[in-house]
């Protein structure tokens, strides 16, 4: 069982529980938006193989458009705890359900999805074998050049370890974790090309084993400048504030992974050229630790942080994408506050008519800040990922889809390596 986590922190409950309320309201006066496919959720990395469902079609359900989605999938692993030694394989068995209901109301909208997802191993004991994911979202245009955004997640799950651990330390979570993540953001255009942004988002997340992660909150807020570069390319620059909470369990006092962060950041959001487009932010940011005597001597992180993509819309239904990250993340190794994640992938997308096809690779760095308990040794791993996928439609609503998945992380610390080859096959019914 490894572990490793980000995000958190301490929204006084009140801000928390009263955006959950406002997206409940939303929930009982309307069901929300846009057909998104049944992606499936893997263990430490993402199957190649998969692309949205047909989402140019749903069933209209009186002022609403409804989209369900079946999803059947088998796999094979030759690794399933992630060890360096003795691996143990098996099979998996997963099948996942999506209900995905938009309400459009003229140039705004609200969106409601429940998925819940049955998964078992042919051999392993899953302790857990359900999970739940509920989404409530809504996205307003008002007059005078105001825009709000709302988001409301609810994720019962295990084996999702990149919901609590987006760097990739934790590898797999036998036990079932909850986390809720709210968020606001608002902007307003105050000329044609100019215009100011604030957000807010709170996280919350528990875990039923607190050997595999703890417990935290995060409370993030930022406020900052847009502007349009031109009628398709826009441009911001954000300043950001994050304190993240560690709560206490039975093995560690966690007091010193509590942190602030302040960070600024330039991003580029839209379309580069008719054919580029790109999602990014870079910037620098600073995490504090208030470190006790007697604590572990953690020091503060500063450095760059860099996250997004740039793709290429090539011809004859290809897609050319490059994915760049580099940030800090919250750790559960040790005594580790915190390692740093830096790395990148490259993904070609295929979609002609009935085929669809799927190349991958990654490769990324996950360095700590102090030494291994045991062996004196200060941790870093190299991960290193390739995947290929097809698939085709049989009809508009029905795909069948195969996949392979190599992973190597290659760690300076033997019992943290390990490799994994994953093949899947599965099936899509729906929207």
């Amino acid at each position: 069982m490894r572990a490793g986590s980000l995000q958190r922190v301490e929204c006084r409950m009140k801000c928390g529980s009263s955006l959950a309320l406002l997206f409940v309201c939303f929930a009982v006066i309307a069901l929300p938006v846009s057909a998104q496919q049944v992606a499936p959720a893997s263990h430490s990395s993402n199957s190649p193989g998969t692309v949205p469902v047909n989402s140019d079609e749903a069933i209209a359900v009186g002022p609403f458009l409804f989209s369900p989605a079946l999803q059947l999938t088998w796999e094979s692993r030759d690794n399933i705890f992630f060890t360096p030694d003795n691996e143990v394989s098996d099979q998996v068995y997963l099948a996942r359900a999506r209900f995905l209901f938009e309400l459009p109301i003229y140039e705004s909208y609200l969106q409601f999805s429940y998925t819940p997802q049955y998964r078992d191993y042919k051999d392993y004991e899953l302790e857990d074998k359900w999970g739940h994911f509920v989404h409530f979202g809504g996205g307003f245009e008002f007059a005078g050049g105001v825009s709000l955004d709302l988001t409301y997640n609810y994720i019962v799950g295990n084996l999702e370890t990149r919901e609590v651990d987006p760097g990739g330390e934790l590898v797999f979570g036998g036990r079932n974790f909850t986390k809720n993540f709210a968020g606001a953001a608002v902007d307003y255009w105050f000329a044609p090309r100019d215009g100011l942004t604030a957000g807010v988002s709170w996280t919350d997340v528990e875990y039923d084993d607190p050997r595999q992660f703890y417990p935290y909150t995060r409370l993030a807020g930022m406020i900052g400048w847009l502007h349009q570069l031109s009628p398709i390319l826009g441009m911001n620059v954000k300043y950001g504030h994050i304190d993240f909470d560690a709560e206490d369990n039975s093995f560690y006092d966690n007091s010193f992974r509590d942190s602030s962060s302040d960070q600024v950041t330039f991003g580029l959001n839209g379309q580069l050229s008719p054919v580029v487009a790109t999602e990014l932010v870079v910037g620098y940011r600073q995490t504090k630790y208030d470190v006790l005597p007697g604590e572990p001597p953690i020091e503060d992180y500063k450095g760059p942080i860099v996250n997004g993509f740039i793709s290429w819309d090539m011809a004859h239904g290809s897609l050319l994408r490059l994915d760049v990250l580099r940030s800090d993340y919250p750790s559960n190794f040790n005594i580790n506050a915190y390692y740093v994640a830096t790395g990148g992938s490259l993904l070609y997308n295929l979609d002609r008519g009935r085929f669809f096809g799927q190349l991958r690779g990654r490769y990324q760095v996950n360095d700590y800040d102090l030494p291994d308990l045991a062996t004196g040794i200060v941790r870093s791993d190299d991960i290193m990922s390739a995947g290929v996928g097809v698939g085709y439609r049989v009809t508009r609503i029905f795909s069948l889809q195969g996949a392979y998945l190599y992973e190597d992380r290659d760690s300076n610390i033997y019992r943290e390596s390990y490799t994994t080859n994953v093949f899947t096959l599965g099936l899509v019914i729906g929207y």
